[in-house]
This record gives structure tokens, sequence and C-alpha cells, in this order.
């Protein structure tokens, strides 16, 4: 799978297309080693449908070995060569070493400029030539001849090279850069690493063959500790040979000039010409170093040409000479800076408890130079230099939980079996074990091993032991372990806490709080809970998203997610935004809804949290099902049930079934709904909006005592909020012999407007019952208020179905306008391209079209569509019937 690639992979598309067409082309990948030139070549042989293709790559071994290129390209057409002109033929037959005729230069040219004219009559040709700066000069100017004189062929040619030793500046050409961060990570999860760090990427440049050699490396944890040390990355041997080709042809002291400048990581020019002084370096030796090319002097900053040349040449450097060079940066920084103490640290070679110290005080100062991963590893190390055993399980345990934080719950897993090499202390070993589970694991184990966690810290610590038992009652929740939750909840009231930390306790289990409290409640909390990791507001918006108040908990989350981000807090955020998306889909705000789903999802990416990408991403299947996008649902649901599958993510689970299950509803599809919901019989969830759909595919498929099951479940464990309310109503209704007093009083339920979906279920399920019972005039007032419900809420499915009843029952439907069926072809194509975030003129390179063509179809379209930017067309129905 190629990543990031897509605009050259549509250059090269359009070079094939039009050799098929009978133009030729020439195209030029220009990059360093590793960045993709290759994988482009074999994409573009593996799309070359239709045409023949000749390949060669250069070898280094044979650079000087005369035509063994053209050799190695026109083995396949030699049969051709009968055909050329008499002395085109000799030539080329004696460059090939066929027989000893000689071969001028210009005639092989020539030559190949005709066979390549001749194989293309049979077939469109392509020819690929891979590291075109390792093959022999004879070939490589036949071939940069040809290519300059191919006219009216039926040829296209892709050139690899690496760098400049070959003039091909006057042919067209690719630069390709490094994957974006994105692209970079995708490309990692495919090898088995789903969650490095930014700056990790970041030092890579984006060189997928660095990435890949990452992702296989042995250790990677250790990986990540080194890193956040020294800033550099391990290279495998073909990118460092590749990236020290130049290094090795400097003179000793540019060469020892370079480590210092790799070693020092911010980069002051005063500090590493301070350190190269020190270990007697002459003055000149920068200069050598950037004639070169591989480093530039930039202001009062040295900055390396790539990311890997740093990387190569520390990684190049024996352990001593390194050690030699954090020393000398070290003595010319001082010794009470930080980054001297790390410098220090690098180089240690026992333990040392005065260092052990200020490696530990300079975590903080970590953060800030490279985020928690560096922290991590500061206090991992702080760790190792230990003299006593206290001190290490202190410090690794700190990191453990920074790591945590941070989105490294491998490194905290890796940290946990440190600190069980020594004694450690019941409660410490499972609230470790216990938080890391809930970050990235069963939810269920998490639960058991915070549920240990608190009751040990009861005594000593009930403050801590009351937010470990509300941790513990999510983990449940998430295992779809409802009696679990609630018992954790209730463990809070025997507690001898604050009055606000019990205040919250019974609010978490019974989920009444008034809007006053609620707003109170992070300050009062804050007096018990001092900590300032943002832990008081993600209370309240928890108790917020299971109160009676959506509209409420909405604001309230927003600013609790100001504070957690002017905190740092990030860990916490994918939770709050999967609680601001429910929120946003019972309020019908289901464009901010899918707007937090996306953003929690990267967030939980980039932090680790496997069960919380799983939840985000059934989250955005419900959005799907909800707007119809049968695609879209089936996408997200099988990435969230892929992930929650191994680590029994059960809430995740439920919510992807039910949207499969809401989307066949939705369509009419009774049997495979229930088919699809029937599978939640077990799962306890039914408290996110399931209960409806499982009891009106019951009853449509004749299996009512299923959905009686639920909805006696349901009663036992929800509390008496009007969203409960109004639901419990109306699906008594469904299961009832005499509906209609149900229908009311699900009708009669206050605040039904703020609940725009679950109101609109009531008016369609109400008023499909009074068409059957031939009250269509009550049943059109009904029908009209679903429709209008749900058009609202752009519920495009449930806007079918309301609007089908409604037709059925007598009444008129003014539907939205089909923004599809009002275009033409092109158009369409166009607007779907534009509405995923498509420049004009990448629109162009894929439907072959110049951007002022592209531009034109937009102007003329977006009267068409009733809107004036591009930016919203992604909120219109732009799938063809």
């Amino acid at each position: 799978m190629i990543h990031g690639r897509l605009a050259e992979r549509d250059v090269i598309a359009v070079l094939l297309a039009d050799a098929r067409a009978g133009d030729s082309g020439v195209l030029v990948l220009r990059g360093e080693a590793g960045i993709g030139k290759s994988t482009l070549l074999r994409d573009a042989v593996a799309r070359a449908d239709g045409m023949s293709v000749l390949s060669c790559a250069g070898v280094e071994s044979e650079v000087a070995q005369a035509f063994s290129g053209l050799h190695q390209l026109l083995r396949p057409v030699l049969r051709h060569v009968d055909a050329l002109p008499p002395a085109q033929a000799a030539a080329l037959r004696g460059a090939l070493g066929i027989t000893d005729a000689p071969a001028s230069d210009f005639v092989v040219s020539a030559a190949l400029v005709t066979l390549l004219g001749l194989a293309a009559a049979e077939r469109s040709l392509l020819v690929v030539v891979d590291d075109l700066q390792w093959l022999d000069r004879a070939s490589a100017a036949a071939l940069l001849f040809a290519c300059r004189r191919l006219a009216a062929e039926p040829v296209a040619v892709l050139l690899a090279v690496r760098d400049s030793a070959v003039d091909t500046s006057d042919l067209p050409r690719l630069e390709l850069a490094g994957l974006p961060e994105r692209d970079a990570a995708r490309l990692l999860a495919d090898h088995g690493w789903e969650w490095p760090s930014a700056a990790l990427l970041t030092a890579t440049g984006g060189n997928p063959l660095a990435l890949v050699e990452l992702a296989g490396h042995e250790d990677p944890n250790l990986l990540v500790a080194d890193f956040a040390l020294t800033g550099t990355v391990p290279l495998g041997a073909r990118v460092r040979k590749a990236f020290l080709r130049r290094v090795d042809a400097l003179p000793a002291a540019a060469r020892e000039l370079l480590l210092v400048a790799a070693a020092e990581d911010t980069g002051q020019v005063d500090t590493v010409l301070g350190a190269a002084a020190r270990l007697g370096l002459p003055a000149d030796a920068l200069t050598a170093a950037e004639d070169s090319g591989l480093l530039a002097v930039v202001g009062a900053e040295l900055r390396f040409r790539h990311p890997l040349v740093r990387s190569a040449v520390y990684a190049d450097a024996t352990f001593h000479r390194r050690r030699a060079a954090h020393l000398a940066i070290a003595a010319q920084l001082g010794v009470d800076t930080d980054r001297a103490t790390w410098h220090r640290a690098v180089a240690a070679t026992a333990p040392d408890e005065e260092l052990a110290d200020a490696v530990e005080r300079s975590a903080d100062a970590a953060r800030r130079r490279g985020g928690e991963a560096a922290a991590v590893s500061v206090l991992r190390r702080a760790a190792h230099l230990s003299e006593t055993v206290d001190g290490r399980r202190r410090r690794l345990v700190t990191a453990a939980f920074v790591a945590l934080n941070s989105g490294q719950p491998d490194v905290a897993r890796t940290l946990v079996g440190e600190v069980m090499a020594d004694p450690v202390p019941a409660v410490t070993l499972a609230q470790l074990n216990g938080t890391i589970e809930l970050y990235d694991g069963d939810p269920a184990v998490a639960h058991s091993g915070l549920m240990r966690c608190a009751e040990l810290m009861a005594a000593t610590d009930p403050e801590e032991a009351a937010w470990t038992f509300t941790l513990a009652s999510g983990a449940a929740f998430n295992a779809g372990d409802m009696s679990g939750a609630l018992d954790a909840t209730e463990r809070i009231a025997g507690l001898d806490c604050s009055p606000a930390t019990l205040r919250a306790g019974r609010a978490l289990g019974d989920g009444v709080i008034t809007p006053r409290e609620l707003w109170e409640l992070p300050g009062e909390l804050a007096a018990s809970h001092p900590e300032g990791g943002g832990r008081t507001w993600m209370w309240a918006a928890v108790i917020g998203w299971l109160g009676p108040d959506p509209r409420q908990a909405r604001k309230l989350a927003e600013v609790a997610g100001t504070r957690l981000r002017a905190v740092g807090a990030t860990g916490a955020l994918p939770e709050l935004l999967f609680y601001q998306a429910d929120i946003d889909y019972r309020l019908g705000l289901w464009t901010e809804g899918i707007a937090h789903a996306e953003e929690g999802v990267a967030f939980s990416y980039s932090t680790g949290q496997r069960g919380w990408t799983a939840n985000l991403l059934a989250a955005l299947a419900r959005f799907a099902a909800g707007r119809g996008d049968a695609a879209g649902c089936a996408r997200f649901a099988e990435r969230a049930l892929a992930i929650a599958g191994p680590v029994r993510q059960r809430m995740a689970t439920t919510i992807a079934h039910s949207a499969l299950g809401q989307l066949a509803l939705g369509e009419g599809d009774a049997v495979e709904a229930f088919a699809r919901l029937s599978r939640l019989r077990d799962q306890p969830l039914v408290t996110l909006g399931v209960l409806t759909d499982v009891v009106e595919s019951a009853v449509r498929v004749g299996r009512p005592e299923a959905g009686e099951e639920q909805l006696e479940l349901f009663s036992r464990w929800m509390g008496g909020g009007t969203a409960t309310l109004e639901r419990l109503h109306h699906c008594r209704a469904l299961l009832s012999d005499d509906p209609e007093p149900h229908f009311l009083r699900a009708l009669s339920i206050e605040d039904g407007q703020d609940r725009p979906s679950l109101r609109a279920r009531t008016c369609l399920l109400y008023g499909e019952w009074l068409r059957r019972a031939k009250r269509t005039v009550d049943a059109r007032v009904q029908l009209d208020a679903a429709f209008e419900l749900y058009r609202g809420i752009g519920a495009t499915a449930w806007v079918r179905r309301a609007g089908n009843e409604l037709r059925a029952a007598g009444g008129s439907v003014q539907l939205p306008v089909d923004a599809a069926g009002s275009l033409t072809p092109q158009e369409l194509q166009v607007a779907q391209l534009a509405a995923v975030g498509f420049s004009n003129r990448e629109i162009g390179v894929r439907l072959h079209l110049s951007p002022r063509t592209v531009g034109s179809h937009l102007y003329r379209m977006f009267p068409k569509l009733g809107v004036t930017s591009r930016g919203q067309l992604r909120d219109l129905d732009l799938h063809a019937e």
C-alpha cells in the first residue's frame, strides 16, 4: 500500500494514459534514499494495463561496465533489432556484446530511439529505470538522449534518481518529499506500530524506508527512550550507508564536528563550537562540514540537510566517541543547566544518586522540550542511575504514569515489568496495572485492578480512592458490566470524603443533578482534589453526560475541553470528545458531533487509547447510519469492531452493531436489523439509544419477547430522566395491545425538542400506528412532525421512511434537493472531490481537466445546489442513485 502519494500517483496515471492514447511522456522522480521512488515505479508497473514494460535498475558495482543498463533494459525487445537501419543495428549489437562490431555512443543512442518506436508500434510502452545515478554512464546518456527525442510515440518513461549526479534538469520531474505525519503514522501502523509520537515521525523526515525500519526495531520501547534523550533514530544499513556517503569523504575533524552537532540537539552554534574546541578540533572543521552541504549555519543555529543525516552520523559513531561528545557539550553548557544534566546522563556509565536527582528534576524541562515522551525517558534514565531501590521504584512508577498520560501504554507496561524487579506495594501495582488496562487494554481487567486499588486506598487516601472508584465505574461501563459500574459508584458513599466528592459519587449513580450544581462541582471538587490535570472538570463532564440536561452538559464539556487542553491533559480528550459527540447526537447537532468524533479518533490514536478509538469509530458509524450512508457506516463499524473485539470493549461493540441495525431499520429491513441487534441481548448497554431499535426490530419480525427482555433490563438499570421516560413509553407502546396511552405519555415529556432524534422516533412510531388504525388525519400530524425533525438533523434514511409513511397517510412531502440528481455526471464528480477537500488543481489532475474548467463547473453548480461555498458541499448528499 502506498501512503501519502496520491498526487504523484495521479501524475503518473496521466503519463500512462497519454502513452496509451499515443503520446510520449517522460517523468523524473527525484528524492533521497528510501523516499519511495522504487515503490512508485512498482506501482506504475502494476497499473500499466495493456502496455508492454521495459525495466532496469542501476547497480553501483556495474557503473563502469558500459551499456550494462541497456543490456538489462532491452532484452525483451531484441527481436526488433533486425528491423533497425543496418548501422544502428550493428552498433547496438556491438554495444550489447552480441557481436564485436564497434559501437558509437551517438549511433547506439539513435538505435535506442528507433527500437523503442518499433516496440511501441505493437503496443504502448512503459520504460522504467530505477537508481539512474548508478546506471553506467553510456546507458544513462543513451536513455536521456532518447527521452529528449521521443515525439509522437506511445511511450511513457519513468526515471528514478537519488541525487544530482545525473543532469535531468531539462526533463519534467517530481521532487519527492517525506510523508506527512498522518501518512507516516499509517505506514507505521501497517507494519505493526500503532502509536508513534509526532516528534519521532519528524526525526525521520517522513522517509518511508526509515519508518519501515523503525517499525521492525526489536525493542520499540528502547527506541522511544533513546530518541527522547538523543533526538536521533536508529537506521538500517541501507539508509545509513546512503546518508553517510558524503560524510565518509570528509576529513576526520569535520566528521567529529558533525558528531558533536548531532549530539547537541538544539543546534546552537556557540555550544557546538565550544564543545568541539574542548575536544581539540580545529576551527576550520566547521567550514569543511558546511562545504559538503551536510550542514548549514542559519543565524545562530546549525541545521543538518536532513534529519536522517544527523541520525546516521550519531548511529555510526562508537559509544566512546558519542560519550566524549556529550561530556564536552555538558562541560560547555555548565553543570547547573537541565541540558547539561541530560548530556551527563547520556554519558553516565554507573549509578549516581546526585545525577539521578538532577535528572529527575529536569523532567519538567523535558516535557517542554519534547513533550511527555521525553519526560518518560528522562525519568527512566533517572531510575537507572539510582543508587537505592526506593529511588529506582519511585522514579519508574512516576515514569509509567507519565507514559500513560503521553499515550505510550506499551512503554508503561515495560516500566511495570522493571518496577516488579523490586518489592512493590500492592496498591501501587494494582493502580499501575488497572490504569494501563483502562488506557489500552481490557476494561473488565481494568475494572478489577482499579477496584482493588481503591479498596486499598480507602482508609489512607479516601479522596484518591473516590476518583479511582470513578475510573473503575467507567471501566465497567465500557466492559458492559452495569452492575459493576453501579457498585463502584455506590462505594464512594462509604468513604470519608468531602461533601463535594460524595455529591459527585451520588450523581454518577443516579444522574440527578441540577444545572447550577453541575457548574459548581469542578470548583468544589478542586478543594479536595488539588491536582492540576483537569480531573475535576472531567469528573463533572461525565456526570453531565449521564445527567438530565444535555444542553448544560454540552456547554460544560466545551469548557472542560478548554481546561484540559490548557493543562496539557490530552490523555483525557478522547473520552471527553466521545461524550461531546454523543451529546451532539442526542441534540441533533450531527455536523458538530461528527467533528467531535473525528477529533477524538485523532487524539485516541496519538495517545494510544484503543478502547476510545473503537468507541469513537462506532460513534461515527452511528452518525453515518442516521444519514443513510451505508458505505460509511459499514466502514466505521468494521474498524470499530476489529479494535474492540480483542480487548472486549463492549460499549464500542454495542454502538457499532446498533449502528448497523439502525441503518437496516431505517431502510425498512427489519430482518437484518433484528439479526444485528439480537447480538446485543447479552450486553446491557441499551442506555445509548439502542433500546428502541431492539424493541422495534423484535416486534416487526414477530419476536416481541426479545424486545420485552431488553425493556425489562433497561427499566432495571436506568433512572427517571426525561429522555429515559420518553424512550420507555414509546417502547412500551410498541409492545402493548393498547399503545396510544403510552405514546401520549411519551409525547407529554418535556424538553422533547432538545432531543430531536428521540422525539422524531416517537412521532414516527405513533404516526405509523395511527395510519394503520385508519386515523389518517391524526397520523399526518405526527408523521409531518417526524419528517421535519429528521430533515432538520440530516437523518436522510429516516427522512425517507417518514416521507413514505406521510405520503401513505395522504400527506404531501417537500423532499430536500436531490443534490446528485441535479448535476451533470462531470459536475457530480467535481462536487464529490471538492466536498472532501481537494483543490481545483488536484481535482483537475484526477479528472483530466484544467483548474479553470474545474472552477467553471463549481461556479455553475452552486446555484443548482443552493450553496455559496465549497465548504457547504460536505453537508449535501452527493451520492448518485
